[in-house]
């Protein structure tokens, strides 16, 4: 048992001076003794305590009371959390301990409590503050960034998953190690330049960065925390950097399309309006080019030299085409250095050149002029030694001048030079322009004229002068003009091959030439010849049209012949590919005008030819020892080949008894029988008996009816 100064000790210190109110009551509930703090606590006096009861100062509405009544009957004593109710009627939270005890046999009660508001608060906050806290551990972990949280001493507080599973490490092996320890590989490195700056000013950052130790590009977000140290952000950019140099690749890539699309646009341009074997100005460029200047100057003058270069096709047949390009391009640079700032260099195709000169006087011009020629008599030196001379055509207007006429004109006037003997050259007159107008009226006429039928065909025959017969007929194309009646096939067959009618001319004479051999086919061994242009033979298709019409009129190939001039001869390898071709239908081949041409021993031998025909000049030099020898050396030379040997023009009877002398096979000419139209020709030879033979007449010319026979 207590000692009673003990007790009294202890009850001084728990009622008296205790921290906590207490209230002494009975077992119903009355206020026996309320101790200061109670007072205090609680807003009322100890008297008025006394007469308030355990009751006046119990919340009612906290049923949690009556419980605990109810435990400290059963159990002697009961702890809990209450509401108590002040004077002013406000209540306030309490921890109440409660327990009955004994007072000399009498049952009394204690009731401790103390006033928790302040701590109910800060457990608010505390609960607070580890909810907001869980909810950033939350959010750290939810995120797809990965974060270190570091302290002011560099000292790691917090990683999160991301970044430990990224960085490959261990949650629990980092956290409190510090920072360049745990990852030493960010000494020296843009991470710690950042992390240290941030420190050290107190400003957020933002980079990218590569990580090595972890291969890891990031992107970097660097806050400063409040209590002190650091907070990393860092998320993976390796797709965005992936996207991005992709998207760069294409960007570059779709940059250097543009630019090979604009360079392939420039060069395609500059193609369309270049040479490419000489980088001149072509015809379209020169065009431009000088429109653009008309353009801005109307009135400016102009002078056009329009330039060829003497047998240069002999160059080409004779040394092959890269020889021929090479002596071009070095012709083009020697006429570009020749040229004035203004001045304009062109190359029209082949070994065409023009240059076009503004506001120059006619002396300038001429001496341009003279330069070009000069400078084309120097040798060009590719492995050969070559010199290949030029004629110019020069032509000039004041402004506004029209660019095509001057090219025509300039033409014409090359054409005259080249007449005059080559290496000058020649400006353009009156006379050129009368005889422009009429070559261009002439091809307008002969256009018309193929579409209203006005061309005919006139056949002249060639006498056999071994057995006296007609076994050769030649069709002549005539053309009669409503205005200006018959028209030389000189004036005409040289326009239609300048304008490129000589095509249609050509096919249209064909046409007529088999037609009129298939009514002919009844007379034995009688061939019709056709002359054919060099612009025909160089269409491939040619042969393939030919046998056409023989198959369309039934004709046997060997009924028919073509005849081809020596200047078609040049290009020997092409040739002999078409002719070759034609002469598999059968059709007969004939060198027209041999000896005044291309031709030569190696070009007979690679040619399928049937026949060579003497030209009149040679036929006229009969009456001396030269003429003579010259024709027998064609007829051993077309002997020799298996050809036969037709003379034309053969005009006197001596003429005619030297070719038949000289072994001539046939002979045709004025004095034999003029052209005519086919019902005229003495296609069948009469009995010996109808003529009357006269003395010292050759029998090939007896036999000519006398209405075909020269007066």
């Amino acid at each position: 048992m207590t000692p009673a100064p003990l007790r009294s000790t202890v009850y001084e210190s728990l009622f008296v001076h205790g921290v906590d109110g207490v209230l002494i009551t009975s077992a119903d509930g009355q206020t026996l003794a309320a101790n200061a703090r109670a007072c205090e606590l609680l807003g009322w006096s100890e008297a008025e305590l006394l007469e308030l009861g355990r009751d006046g100062v119990v919340d009612q509405g906290d049923r949690r009371w009556t419980e605990a009544l109810e435990t400290r009957a059963r159990d002697g004593a009961f702890r809990g959390t209450f509401r108590l109710r002040r004077r002013d009627g406000t209540s306030f939270p309490a921890e109440v301990t409660t327990a009955t005890f004994l007072d000399g046999g009498v049952r009394r009660a204690f009731v401790s409590f103390r006033d928790i508001t302040e701590a109910e608060a800060e457990a608010a906050r505390t609960a607070e503050t580890r909810r907001a806290a869980a909810e950033v551990i939350d959010s750290l972990e939810a995120t797809s960034d990965m974060y270190i949280g570091v302290d002011a001493s560099w000292r790691v507080t917090y990683i999160n998953a991301q970044a430990e599973f990224r960085l490959g490490v261990v949650r629990d092996h980092v956290i409190g190690g510090d920072l360049w320890t745990v990852f030493p590989t960010l000494l020296g490195t843009p991470f710690e330049e950042a992390y240290r700056r941030v420190v050290r000013t107190g400003a957020p950052t933002t980079f990218e960065e590569h990580y090595a130790a972890a291969d890891l590009w990031c992107e970097v977000r660097v806050y400063p925390l409040r209590r002190g140290g650091i907070g990393i952000y860092f998320r993976d950019i390796a797709e965005r950097r992936a996207m991005e140099q992709e998207r760069e690749r294409l960007l570059l890539a779709e940059r250097q399309a543009r630019t090979v699309a604009e360079r392939a646009q420039l060069d395609l341009a500059h193609r369309a309006s270049h040479d490419e074997l000489t980088g001149l100005l072509n015809r379209a460029g020169l065009v431009q080019h000088v429109a653009s200047v008309q353009a801005k100057w109307p009135a400016t003058g102009l002078t056009v030299l329009f330039i060829d270069l003497d047998r240069f096709k002999l160059v080409n047949d004779s040394l092959g085409h890269g020889t021929g390009d090479h002596l071009l391009a070095a012709f083009a640079r020697r006429l570009a250095a020749l040229a004035g700032p203004t001045d304009m260099v062109a190359r029209f195709g082949g070994d065409e050149f023009v240059v076009v000169m503004f506001d120059v006087p006619t002396a300038a011009a001429a001496r341009m002029a003279e330069a070009v020629i000069a400078t084309s008599r120097e040798p060009v030196d590719i492995g050969a030694r070559l010199l290949v001379t030029a004629s110019v055509g020069l032509s000039s207007a004041a402004g506004p001048a029209d660019l095509d006429t001057l090219l025509r004109e300039a033409d014409a006037a090359l054409y005259r030079a080249k007449d005059a003997g080559r290496e000058q050259f020649a400006w353009f007159d009156e006379q050129m322009h009368r005889d422009s107008v009429h070559r261009v009226q002439t091809e307008q006429d002969l256009r018309q004229a193929l579409d209203r039928d006005e061309l005919l065909v006139e056949y002249q025959p060639a006498f056999d002068l071994r057995f006296e017969r007609i076994s050769h007929v030649e069709a002549l194309v005539r053309w009669q003009h409503p205005l200006r009646g018959l028209v030389p096939p000189l004036d005409f067959i040289p326009v239609a091959e300048e304008s490129g009618l000589i095509q249609r001319v050509g096919e249209w004479v064909l046409a007529r030439a088999v037609a009129q051999a298939t009514r002919w086919s009844h007379i034995p061994d009688l061939r019709v010849w056709v002359n054919v242009s060099p612009h025909q033979l160089a269409d491939a298709g040619l042969p393939e049209r030919l046998a056409a019409q023989l198959h369309r009129a039934g004709l046997p190939g060997d009924r028919l012949g073509i005849e081809v001039t020596e200047s078609a001869l040049a290009d020997v390898s092409r040739l002999a590919e078409v002719l070759g071709r034609i002469r598999a239908l059968g059709v007969a081949i004939a060198i027209d005008d041999f000896g005044t041409g291309y031709s030569s021993l190696a070009r007979l031998n690679a040619l399928p030819v049937d026949v060579i025909k003497i030209d009149q000049m040679f036929v006229a030099d009969l009456g001396t020892a030269r003429g003579e020898a010259v024709v027998a050396g064609i007829v051993t030379l077309a002997h020799a080949i298996g050809a036969e040997v037709i003379a034309e023009g053969v005009e006197t009877l001596p003429q005619l008894t030297t070719l038949s002398a000289l072994g001539v096979d046939s002979a045709c000419g004025y004095l034999l029988a003029r052209p005519s139209a086919p019902e005229h020709l003495p296609m069948t030879v009469p009995a010996e008996s109808s003529f009357c033979w006269r003395a010292g007449m050759h029998p090939s010319v007896a036999r000519v009816p006398p209405g075909l026979r020269p007066h």
